[in-house]
């Protein structure tokens, strides 16, 4: 299938009336059409006013307002990703000297470690924001390009989706609310047989998608785009209806943990029947034991033994160690010895099993 060439925007579009009346009711100034048009950045003006913010304080403000100093408030920002022009840069709002007032109160962790937790809340804040950027742009905004929309309209839609955007991000302290008290949850349960801290005890899983590379190179670029959104949407709903958690995406392969064993045996299989698909045949490795957990990612042996157990297993085939079928002994899984396999970076050879689903119950002679 040959690539579809995509359809430019026109970006050096002059300010139409109908234009110019749309950015003024946002509040745009002349100098700032004139500005956007020499660079031309008009369509994308309207969203650009929407993050602008109307409170116009500078960091200086914030550390007058929150009582923390320049400095704490510029290396706050500095951490989190945020890039600051100047102290003096009217950039930011009143909500910021409330986040700050916080931030700069914490003494929970020392400063290296505030440091890091802000990078791990910068960065994933970060790759949401570049997330729904990138979806607008090759869903709608393309999809309006396609369909001949003007400039006007162009524009409208951008600014729209720029305050859709905040309404939701404003609306994500309820969805953290959720999300940690279930991740709570999951280190209870992670850590009620671990002696370190640093530790989980978790089911680790990995699927690879066997042929789609040739198959990646046979499609056009939406329909690569739509296939990798399809891809991860519905291994994250499998996760989520067998109680884990994926962890990342790796190009055409999933890294998945569970806190039940079962559960990760579930879930690997549900994987693996899920993208079977002609052109595509998926294969897996499971492991489980104690992983360290850092920065919302796992490390340790057991990750590197179920990324093997993947590397060597057929397509169609999931392979665990005896770790899983141990643990899973009860479940109704099938575990068919596979011999032992010396493993690069393993010194001992390895117990090996082919995970399968367990029969289906015959059904009672009252039904």
């Amino acid at each position: 299938m040959e690539s579809q060439a995509p359809v430019p925007l026109d970006r050096s579009c002059g300010a139409t009336p109908e234009l110019t009346e749309f950015l003024l009711s946002l509040g745009a100034t002349a100098e700032q059409i004139a500005a956007a048009s020499e660079r031309s950045g008009l369509i994308g003006l309207g969203a650009d006013l929407v993050f602008t913010s109307a409170d116009g304080l500078t960091a200086c403000d914030l550390a007058a307002k929150s009582g923390a100093s320049v400095e704490e408030v510029l290396g706050i920002w500095e951490a989190l990703g945020v890039g600051v022009p100047g102290p003096d840069e009217p950039m930011f709002s009143a909500a910021d000297v409330s986040l700050i007032q916080t931030l700069s109160s914490v003494e929970l962790f020392t400063d290296a470690e505030s440091n890091e937790l802000l990078h791990v809340i910068g960065s994933a804040l970060s790759r949401v924001a570049d997330a729904a950027i990138s979806f607008y742009v090759q869903t709608v905004e393309s999809d309006m390009a396609d369909s001949g929309a003007d400039t006007l309209q162009l524009a409208q839609k951008g600014s729209m989706a720029a305050r859709t955007a905040l309404a939701m991000g404003a609306g994500l302290g309820a969805v953290f609310t959720h999300l940690m008290r279930d991740g709570v949850e999951r280190q209870r349960r992670a850590q009620a047989h671990v002696s370190d801290r640093a530790l989980f005890r978790v089911a680790v899983g990995f699927v690879d998608l066997v042929g789609f590379t040739p198959l990646s190179h046979r499609m056009g670029t939406r329909e690569l785009s739509t296939f990798i959104g399809q891809f991860e949407n519905r291994a994250f709903r499998l996760a989520s209806d067998h109680g884990g958690r994926i962890v990342k995406h790796i190009g055409d392969e999933v890294m998945f943990v569970a806190i039940d064993p079962v559960a990760g045996c579930e879930l690997a299989l549900a994987l693996m029947a899920e993208f079977a698909d002609e052109g595509i045949q998926p294969r897996g490795g499971l492991a489980f034991g104690d992983a360290v957990a850092r920065q919302g990612d796992y490390y340790g042996q057991v990750v590197n033994l179920a990324s093997r157990l993947a590397d060597l297993a057929i397509p169609g085939e999931v392979l665990a160690d005896d770790n899983v079928r141990v643990a899973a002994a009860a479940a109704p899984l099938v575990f068919e010895g596979a011999g032992r396999r010396q493993l690069k970076g393993f010194e001992e050879p390895v117990l090996v099993y082919s995970l399968l689903p367990g029969p289906v119950p015959a059904p009672s002679a009252d039904t």
